[in-house]
């Protein structure tokens, strides 16, 4: 992840403008969040769509005592680590160490998006998923470690967004960063195609 913020970094000076509207989801919301912190003025406003923000409370692999710290001080952002973990990164990590990426897809891509909305996916988004599904990701170090203060001071204007349906961990982990930015504003995309579709069978 980090030398992905430096790419990012040396793109940004490559640039004509000074500033940037830096807008980043998931795996990419995180990287973005780190080019803010590390280089400020070069960031006009940032976007972040659910980004997997687990270090800022716990470690990448974390011990039994820093998971029962969090049970006590917030239960349900506690819960909803474990169940990423037992339910999404662990299995996930285990299949890719076997070589089966289809199966580490799967999981993780479920873990992350909820069962329902990882099955509508079209055949082009699951190429896509496929592409880009690196061995190394699944078994490397995982996220940059995040310092709480780190993102408390950073000025930068920030819009948090989450999904109506997203698994309740990313609105818990928003919720947190909500907290911590001095300059952020939250909102929530609706489901609008749910909509649509009642109205459909409405009629």
């Amino acid at each position: 992840m980090s030398e992905q913020v430096d790419d990012l970094q040396a793109f940004l000076r490559s640039l004509d403008s000074d500033t940037v509207h830096l807008v980043g989801h998931s795996y990419g919301g995180f990287v973005a969040l780190l080019m803010a912190i590390r280089e400020p003025r070069r960031v006009h406003t940032l976007v972040l769509a659910e980004p997997p923000l687990l270090t800022l409370f716990v470690s990448n692999k974390p011990k039994p005592s820093e998971l029962l710290n969090l049970l006590f001080t917030r239960p349900r952002t506690a819960i909803a680590i474990i169940k990423f973990g037992v339910t999404g990164v662990g299995p996930a990590n285990a299949s890719a160490s076997r070589g089966e990426m289809d199966a580490a897809m799967r999981i993780f891509g479920t873990a992350v998006l909820g069962a329902r909305f990882y099955g509508e996916l079209s055949s082009a988004r699951l190429d896509q998923l496929r592409a880009n599904a690196i061995k190394a990701e699944f078994l490397g170090s995982g996220f940059a470690p995040l310092n709480t203060e780190d993102v408390r001071t950073m000025q930068v204007p920030t819009l948090l967004i989450s999904g109506q349906h997203s698994p309740r961990l990313f609105h818990r982990l928003l919720d947190r960063l909500a907290e911590l930015l001095p300059h952020s504003q939250r909102v929530e995309m609706r489901a609008f195609l749910d909509t649509n579709r009642n109205s459909r069978n409405a009629g």
